[in-house]
């Protein structure tokens, strides 16, 4: 086990730094529509409810997040609406 004291933690302005950049969960790459390179991630964000379709080619379009989707939801809909 590890041991308890205190210069062994880590400190909570680490703590809170890391929590702050974990912005959400990102998934991919997926075939770009626009580029047709595999460079489109998926990046769901569920505290704020919104889902981010970008890719480096300058795509980006986002989605209102549901529950019962997969990323490959997003995906799907993100390549209907580009045609």
């Amino acid at each position: 086990m590890a041991p308890r004291k205190s210069h062994n933690r880590v400190p909570e302005w680490r703590v809170h730094q890391f929590r702050q950049r974990n912005k959400g969960i990102v998934y991919g790459p997926y075939d770009c529509p626009k580029c047709m390179h595999k460079k489109l991630r998926i990046r769901i964000d569920k505290n704020i409810q919104t889902v981010v379709a970008q890719c480096e080619c300058g795509l980006e379009h986002s989605f209102k997040y549901i529950s019962s989707y997969e990323p490959v939801d997003y995906f799907c809909n993100l390549v209907d609406e580009f045609y």
